[in-house]
């Protein structure tokens, strides 16, 4: 996953995170031949890099660069990942730097700060485990190389140096805020030292790092919190139980990944695709000030449809007086935007990705849920209508239930376009006409026929109703009618309702309910239903002229 991503997303991560990151308050320190010496507070209505000033108040903002790269990569993962547990005073990961809270800047951890910051990583004699061994071994020319080791010595002679003039300089901060000491080194050493601290620390545990081939892999702690209180991100079943292995020189590249998360201010990232190359999709919230990814997609270069859609108005709906066109869609894009809008009302391309918006009604929400992943294959190439067909009674149903028939007609004539898509020959009106001629001949109906004959009777009576406002409930009863049995009762116990305002001597509805009654099949509606609203929305053969 998060390799797919950083080879779609397509920036520059460091100075990315360098361009948006912020120091912490306090006084920062450039140790070279000189001390020079700097405050600095972060005031949100500023730019960062003004923030920093130096003692007699100057703004240095030319300065704020260089000690924001080495600050970044001199800051320790956390405190549970820090150089001198179980105390966790030193908040940085090098011999080149010293990160604490002012408060624990006093004479009686000085030699404390010398023991874990130079005697310690000089030669990382404290790191004792065999896996902590093993990636020792691997950086052994550069940790063991003469020029370091007496760097480190001369450091170290600094530090002493320098260590009773920076204490009377603590005065200026809060006790809550930092001491932060830089020696003036070149970038790459910095890099160097980082890349040790980072190989030994970044991983979930120590225990998960492997050599294969003299490389070193591990598990990564980024979006991967396994631990004894999370057993089942384990893969019990094989020989090897750990989820994934990252290469140590990729594990890098996530680490700038996810800082980079994390410093982005929208909760998603999207980066669409361009003519030659795919594009990415990133949904992340923060846990535990760290960046998590709880959604994402690759957006998949190619705009054209395999085959082209043909939406076709079967049920005749009419929109201003006209009746509606049918539409031949050929590019993804343009088939997601008609189906957000066909079956999604417009509401898909705002809720495709987290939680979808909680004031939409419930069971709208639960579609949007089930279907969206077929929708964002569809995007993709993955071209599956059978899937979301499965659906589409569902939709009309929905929109039937609140009283939108001109939606549900719409998700209807989808419904039957993806049937003839999928290479089933559709022509309602001509079921309707042989529908029509079993009425008025009284021949006996098959499953199909009685459902839609069913719809139709149903519609044909509710319009006799004398209420202005036709509620969506009035249709709820034969939706909810489990059986054909059921339903025969709800037509028979409406009919009695409307008997009133049928025409006398209405021949052909007389001889539907007949036939609707003789049907002795006790058939699942859940089977059938798709039929059943095609009777209820199709042209009603009630109100046609009886021309035979």
């Amino acid at each position: 996953m998060i390799k797919e991503i950083t080879e779609n997303i397509e920036v520059d991560l460091k100075k990315a995170i360098f361009d948006n990151y912020t120091l912490k308050n306090g006084l920062y320190i450039k140790v070279g031949s000189n001390l020079d010496y700097f405050i600095y507070k972060n005031n949100k209505k500023e730019e960062p890099s003004l923030g920093l000033k130096d003692l007699e108040g100057n703004i240095k903002a030319d300065e704020y660069e260089w000690f924001v790269k080495r600050d970044y990569l001199s800051n320790y993962l956390n405190s549970n990942k820090s150089i001198d547990p179980p105390k966790k005073k030193i908040h940085n990961n090098n011999y080149l730097t010293l990160f604490v809270k002012a408060k624990e800047f006093i004479p009686q951890n000085r030699d404390y700060f010398v023991q874990k910051l130079y005697e310690n990583l000089k030669t990382f004699e404290n790191f004792k485990k065999r896996e902590e061994k093993e990636v020792i071994e691997s950086f052994k020319d550069y940790i063991f190389d003469e020029n370091r080791l007496k760097d480190i010595e001369n450091k170290k002679k600094r530090f002493l140096e320098i260590f009773d003039d920076i204490l009377d300089k603590k005065s200026l901060i809060k006790d809550s805020e930092y001491i932060r000491i830089f020696f003036d080194e070149d970038l790459n050493r910095y890099e160097k030292e980082a890349e040790i601290y980072f190989a030994l620390k970044i991983y979930n545990k120590i225990e998960t790092i492997r050599i294969i081939d003299g490389e070193i892999y591990g598990l990564s702690d980024f979006n991967m919190g396994l631990n004894s209180k999370k057993p089942y991100l384990e893969h019990k079943t094989r020989g090897f139980h750990l989820p994934f292995l990252i290469k140590k020189d990729e594990i890098f590249e996530i680490k700038e990944f996810f800082d980079f998360l994390k410093q982005y201010r929208s909760y998603e990232i999207i980066k669409e695709p361009r003519k030659d190359k795919n594009g990415v999709y990133v949904l992340k919230h923060s846990n535990n000030d760290q960046a998590e990814i709880i959604n994402f997609d690759i957006l998949v270069l190619g705009n054209e449809l395999k085959k082209p859609f043909v939406y076709k108005n079967y049920l005749s709906i009419k929109k201003d007086g006209q009746i509606i066109r049918d539409r031949k869609i050929f590019k993804k894009d343009e088939f997601f935007m008609f189906l957000d809008e066909v079956l999604y009302n417009g509401q898909l391309k705002n809720n495709q990705y987290g939680d979808v918006y909680s004031k939409l009604p419930n069971r709208f929400q639960q579609l949007i849920y089930i279907t969206r992943d077929i929708v964002k294959n569809i995007q993709k190439g993955y071209v599956d209508l059978k899937a979301l067909n499965k659906f589409s009674i569902d939709f009309v149903e929905f929109y039937l239930r609140n009283g939108n028939v001109y939606k549900a007609m719409e998700v209807m004539n989808f419904y039957f376009s993806v049937k003839e898509y999928e290479g089933e020959s559709m022509n309602i009106l001509q079921t309707l006409d042989e529908i029509e001629d079993k009425v008025l001949n009284l021949k006996e109906l098959d499953e199909n026929e009685f459902f839609i004959l069913a719809g139709q009777v149903i519609m044909y009576l509710l319009q006799k109703s004398e209420k202005k406002d036709k509620k969506a409930d009035m249709i709820e009863p034969f939706l909810r009618a489990g059986k054909s049995k059921k339903l025969k009762q709800e037509i028979e116990a409406l009919y009695f309702k409307y008997k009133h305002a049928i025409p006398l001597n209405f021949q052909k509805l007389n001889n539907a309910i007949a036939l609707l009654m003789a049907f002795d099949k006790d058939v699942k509606l859940k089977d059938y239903k798709d039929k059943l609203l095609l009777g209820l929305l199709s042209e009603n053969i009630f109100y046609r002229k009886d021309e035979k």
